[in-house]
């Protein structure tokens, strides 16, 4: 374990633990790093526990004052684990990983432990075995079958209280919570306070990491079909590639690439601030963050119709919603988008309107602390306490 605490945890009245999940910088582990700021106005002070050095805990060092990472060997599908170093490998360093975050719980001492996202159940089990009070964050919509049920019914039996991003997970969670509360906290993100001026490039852009869920191939299909109609139109990708180490489909990403520009790993404002456009051609998606941005900045944005997608877009009011898996589709929209301006106006206008009033930082914090001090109540409070914030919740 390498610390990179300053010297300990700044004075405050409620100690707060995140479990991140990931140590790039995501969209899931940025969504609770932006909800720390109001979180403190609360009495919060964060610590945090991190599997790896990486873009995300640098990110983390302006709200994260106590930080500590160790590589995590513990992974999700048979290929995660045959991957580098192998299976005899990480089932030999598992042991010694949750051992070393048992060391950080028994440093920081929280009040509450926020296990953020289903990949963090193995820290959160730990934490539970100590009687922490534990929260589980769940970002995820994992397809049906038995390891989905699986997966859930630990998450519903580990947690004193369950999160979830949109109601379209909680229609997935309810089934398997039992009697586990569980609170809807959607993502939220800022607004620009200058608003946006509007693009004069004929650029598309989207954002999101290269794989079959986020549908990479989707959008560059979509790309080359937009590009035969109308010649002008440019395209651009952000969005790291070899996350899934899923070989075969970035070759498929590579051949279809096309004249498609893949910029990798930057910020986001660098596309937002210029584009024409943003597409999102999701397979699938709890409640992504990357619309969002693209809303507040006052993009029209086209988005698949899945998963919480629906819950943020209002098709043809604040957006523009269509089948998923259809590039054809979302060609069609794309021309159409660009061809009249004024409804790419209005619909940009109309999706800052709606992150303002939906979708914000604050909203976010304040459900978050309603289910930290939930679970607080849930482990230590007097039976008449427990039973009220049952009622609540």
């Amino acid at each position: 374990m390498a610390s990179l605490s300053a010297g300990g945890s700044p004075p405050g009245l409620l100690r707060l633990l995140v479990v991140f999940h990931e140590s790039e910088s995501l969209g899931a582990g940025r969504s609770v790093l932006q909800a720390l700021d109001p979180l403190g106005r609360y009495g919060w002070t964060p610590s945090g526990w991190f599997p790896g050095d990486g873009p995300l805990l640098e990110e983390a060092a302006a709200s994260i004052p106590t930080r500590a990472y160790r590589r995590k060997p513990i992974r999700y599908s048979v290929r995660g684990w045959r991957a580098e170093p192998g299976v005899v490998a990480r089932l030999r360093d598992t042991p010694s990983y949750l051992r070393a975050f048992r060391q950080m719980l028994l440093h920081a001492r929280p009040h509450v432990v926020h296990a953020n996202t289903l990949r963090t159940l193995p820290e959160a089990r730990v934490a539970r075995k100590l009687g922490l009070p534990v929260v589980v964050h769940v970002h995820e919509l994992p397809p049906p079958g038995a390891k989905r049920t699986l997966t859930l019914r630990t998450a519903a039996k580990t947690a004193d209280v369950l999160v979830v991003v949109s109601e379209a997970v909680a229609r997935v969670v309810r089934p398997q919570a039992g009697d586990t509360p569980i609170l809807v906290a959607y993502n939220g993100v800022a607004t620009p306070p200058d608003g946006r001026a509007g693009s004069t490039s004929p650029t598309v852009g989207t954002i999101g990491t290269v794989c079959r869920t986020k549908g990479t191939d989707v959008f560059l299909e979509a790309a080359a079909l937009a590009r035969e109609r109308r010649p002008e139109l440019r395209f651009e990708h952000i969005g790291q590639t070899g996350l899934d180490d899923d070989v075969e489909f970035e070759r498929r990403v590579a051949a279809l690439a096309g004249s498609v520009s893949m910029l990798g790993r930057r910020p986001a404002r660098e596309g937002l601030d210029r584009w024409e456009l943003f597409v999102l051609a999701s397979r699938q998606d709890a409640f992504p963050l990357a619309s969002l941005e693209a809303m507040a900045a006052g993009l029209p944005v086209i988005a698949s119709d899945v998963g919480g997608l629906p819950e943020q877009i209002v098709h043809l009011e604040s957006g523009v919603l269509v089948e998923p898996g259809n590039p054809s589709a979302l060609a069609d929209w794309v021309v159409r988008l660009h061809d009249d301006h004024q409804l790419r106006e209005r619909l940009g206008e109309e999706a800052a309107k709606r992150v303002r009033e939906h979708f914000t930082i604050e909203g976010q914090a304040a459900v978050l602390h309603k289910s930290y001090l939930a679970a607080l109540n849930l482990r230590h409070g007097p039976p008449p306490a427990r039973r009220q914030t049952l009622e609540v919740v």
